[in-house]
């Protein structure tokens, strides 16, 4: 059964930013992940992150670990955080973490 998809507002910006080569990748890797989220693709390998009751944090690194997708697997949903390479980008998925541990307090 394939998962829902949902987006951090921040998701479209940042996808959308992406030359059109990494957009088409990515979509690959999404369209894996909504059947198989905690499993490697052809391109892509899957990288837990770190456990935030309920939910697990994942990372999909893809075109070469250039590009990281990291997202959240919560029961039959899979919530996108963002889409980018480094230097800074887990950065951005700790404040983001961060203010979701808040949210749900």
């Amino acid at each position: 059964m394939a998962r829902t998809v949902l987006r951090d507002p921040r998701f479209d910006a940042e996808f959308l930013a992406l030359p059109e080569e990494v957009r088409d990748s990515c979509w690959r890797v999404i369209a894996a992940l909504r059947r198989r989220p905690f499993s490697p693709g052809a391109g892509f390998r899957v990288e837990r992150l770190r456990r935030i009751a309920p939910t697990e944090a994942w990372s999909a690194h893809f075109l070469d670990d250039r590009f990281r997708l990291p997202y959240v697997v919560d029961g039959e949903e899979l919530i996108l955080f963002g889409v980018g390479s480094r230097p800074g980008f887990y950065r951005r998925l700790d404040r983001i973490r961060g203010r979701r541990l808040k949210e749900k307090s």
